[in-house]
């Protein structure tokens, strides 16, 4: 049995905070959303307007509802810094899924590698999933390090797994952290 929170929980190792997302976090996922380079490695499309933002933004609280998915802002010395989500949930399976990006700003500084470190221990101690997976672009090396600073381990080269929205197919890597 999945152990899903009353309340989504506000998360932190001190120095990275997990927290709901919230209404005035719409500006700052619309200003990092125009960063191409999120969009070239997961499915946030591109261009990515304002209204796209609000429907995030308000689409986590009602997947959390739902319990179709908990996603987290990621905040580091009070900016958001990214997003974080555990979802593809399979209950029968005690399965996650993991999913994030991170704005420009705040790459390379060891903040997405925590705020991973922070979500998996909640999917795997908290809510009792056995299993969390992540996919990674075949191409994004920093994801790659990402997941493996977690403990995630390298399983499968997934060949042709995702669809571009230029409509080329991409491979992608299956890293998973079992309990």
């Amino acid at each position: 049995m999945i152990n899903w929170p009353i309340e989504q929980p506000t998360l932190s190792d001190g120095q990275v905070i997990l927290r709901p997302l919230r209404e005035d976090d719409i500006e700052s996922v619309f200003a990092a959303c125009q960063d191409p380079l999120i969009s070239s490695f997961t499915p946030v499309p591109y261009p990515y307007d304002r209204e796209m933002a609000e429907e995030f933004v308000r689409g986590a609280a009602l997947g959390y509802l739902n319990h179709q998915s908990i996603t987290f802002a990621i905040e580091s010395e009070g900016e958001l810094a990214g997003t974080i989500a555990l979802h593809s949930l399979s209950i029968a399976n005690h399965c996650a899924e993991v999913g994030y990006w991170m704005s420009a700003d705040h790459r390379g500084k060891g903040i997405c590698t925590s705020a991973l470190k922070i979500i998996s221990k909640l999917a795997l101690e908290v809510m009792a999933f056995r299993r969390v997976q992540g996919l990674a672009d075949d191409d994004n090396f920093a994801s790659h390090k990402v997941l493996e600073r977690a403990g995630y381990k390298r399983e499968a080269l997934l060949a042709q797994r995702v669809t571009k929205s230029d409509g080329t197919q991409k491979d992608m890597l299956l890293y998973a952290l079992v309990q």
